[in-house]
């Protein structure tokens, strides 16, 4: 056997098997998935029959699928939030700060830290009857807050919580990206008299341009797949209160054997991220030629 044909042998096995992969674990239920979402299959029994364009109609008509929406806009509005602070927070700390080392441990100490605990943890602290921050507000001879019992407030204070657990991760990313940056081009702007303002909007964020990109794809991307909090802590009340899309999916497969639906959703939220993407895209690469 030549040396040719061995070498193509290999390339096409190192090839095929990624393949294989992908096709079983990827392709294929996927477009499964897309199959039955046209179906009213239970998820269960092998029955089923084909009901057309009902259950996305369905999606777009139902009251819940609409208020999980809403709260994932809650969660959306929050990784921008997340961005700003986390993007702040880099900045300080790759400076001439004393103890930034100890500053960037404590900062993402709350991303390597088990859902588990972080959902024990803050139902201590919004505890409404017991929780130190109640405490504090009964010394104060105000009303405590009711975090999780409020329609109003509960995807806030989840999405508060998930904003704490990510806030170290996406700080970091942005840490990684300005130690990256060239500081001759910097230290030639603060020689010319720039300010640290001028400094930041002309030099430091057109270089970091695909970090931020980065960055805000996984806030939004992950604010519509949000569903950790309202599952441990909350189990999507009070009165459905903190539902999100994907625990509503769940909830329409595991409680309501309802997969066409479910399927017909999770379609819908691949969509939306897609087109979601695209937007953000345009937005923050507009006038950007080279991108």
């Amino acid at each position: 056997m030549s040396y040719k044909l061995q070498r193509k042998i290999i390339i096409s096995a190192f090839l095929f098997v990624p393949l294989l992969f992908m096709a079983a674990f990827l392709f294929y239920p996927t477009v499964r998935m897309v199959f039955y979402s046209f179906t009213d299959w239970d998820g269960v029994l092998p029955t089923y029959h084909m009901v057309g364009f009902a259950n996305f109609k369905r999606v777009f008509t139902e009251p819940l699928v609409w208020l999980s929406l809403k709260n994932n806009a809650v969660y959306a509005l929050f990784g921008i939030a997340q961005n700003v602070v986390a993007l702040f927070f880099a900045v300080m700390l790759t400076s001439r700060m004393r103890g930034k080392n100890v500053y960037k441990t404590i900062a993402f100490l709350p991303y390597i830290l088990n859902i588990t605990a972080v959902a024990y943890m803050f139902n201590f602290l919004f505890d409404y009857r017991n929780g130190p921050i109640n405490d504090f507000m009964r010394y104060l001879a105000w009303s405590p807050i009711k975090f999780f019992s409020d329609e109003h407030l509960v995807i806030f204070s989840l999405a508060s919580i998930s904003m704490w657990k990510w806030l170290g991760y996406t700080m970091i990313l942005y840490i990684a990206a300005l130690q990256s940056m060239d500081s001759d081009m910097i230290e030639a702007a603060k020689i010319d008299g720039a300010t640290n303002w001028q400094i930041f909007m002309k030099i430091t964020l057109p270089n970091i341009r695909r970090i931020v990109e980065l960055n805000m794809f996984l806030a939004i991307s992950g604010a519509l797949q949000a569903f950790t909090e309202p599952l441990i802590m909350t189990h999507g009340g009070p009165n459905q209160a903190s539902y999100t899309f994907l625990y509503y999916i769940i909830q329409t497969y595991t409680t309501f054997n309802e997969y066409g639906f479910a399927a017909a959703m999770t379609c819908t939220l691949i969509l939306i991220i897609f087109v979601i993407t695209f937007l953000q895209r345009k937005i923050l690469l507009r006038g950007n030629r080279t991108a």
